[in-house]
């Protein structure tokens, strides 16, 4: 099935990132386990971190609440893609952003919105009243099920 096709029947952030991970581990040959997703309310200037040294990403939920379908598990996506990478030992920024946007357009195509997310980032469509609106705690959230394990592995 090819990934795109992949990416619309996705259902949740752990389907999401088992295409990450594929397509990291078919690409970079580079692999791990034992992620852990948080969805919080960060700055709107921040998309995403993954703290280094932990198994945690966590996800900006004030920017991905306004997405949907397509847009919204594009955006997963490419946020998922670069957090991962992060977590995979790649600490320099433009280093990843090139390297996200290079997979990206290598397994879906420049014309697929996998690929726009990657250049736009989910700030895209935000207003200037967006960025005045503050949240008064991060409120960060476990997502459960998130890392789909084939195999078992210790922690």
């Amino acid at each position: 099935m090819p990934l795109m096709a992949e990416l619309e029947k996705a259902r949740d952030y752990g389907d999401v990132f088992s295409l990450v991970k594929k397509v990291v581990k078919r690409n970079l040959g580079l692999h791990r386990v034992g992620l852990m997703l948080y969805l919080g309310n960060l700055p709107l200037s921040v998309g995403a971190f993954h703290p280094l040294g932990t198994n945690d990403l966590v996800l900006n939920r004030r920017l991905l609440k306004s997405k949907t379908g397509l847009d919204h598990k594009s955006h997963v996506f490419a946020i998922l893609l670069h957090e991962y990478l992060h977590s995979l030992g790649f600490t320099d920024e433009r280093q990843v952003r090139r390297l996200t946007y290079k997979l990206c357009l290598d397994n879906f195509g420049r014309q697929s919105p996998v690929v726009e997310a990657t250049l736009t980032g989910p700030w895209v469509n935000l207003s200037e009243e967006d960025f005045d609106e503050l949240e008064p705690e991060l409120d960060l959230e476990l997502v459960r099920n998130f890392e789909h394990v084939e195999g078992g592995y210790i922690i």
